[in-house]
């Protein structure tokens, strides 16, 4: 990919760190509604983080511990792929 095209996908998906981010087990950040999680309502094993930039940080390379959520003790160390490429989902 070129690099217009990382500049197009960072600045859909900037604004959207406002909202909170899911933490899953493995330490993957991901957007509300990610396919990833599916159907299942069970976040018993996730957290999340409420940090207005918290999808930028991840993408410099933070790694940010969860505020909320059933697993404090979880840390996102990067982001999922979809959504990178495809989020957020609202």
């Amino acid at each position: 990919m070129c690099e217009h095209g990382l500049r197009d996908r960072t600045a859909k998906t900037a604004g959207a760190g406002a909202e909170k981010l899911l933490i899953s087990p493995t330490g993957l950040a991901h957007f509300g509604g990610c396919p990833h999680k599916g159907d299942d309502p069970d976040l018993s094993r996730w957290a999340e983080i409420r940090d207005e930039n918290a999808w930028l940080k991840l993408a410099n390379g933070e790694s940010l511990p969860a505020t909320d959520g059933a697993d404090l003790a979880l840390v996102a160390r990067a982001r999922c792929l979809d959504c990178v490429n495809h989020g957020p989902w609202r």
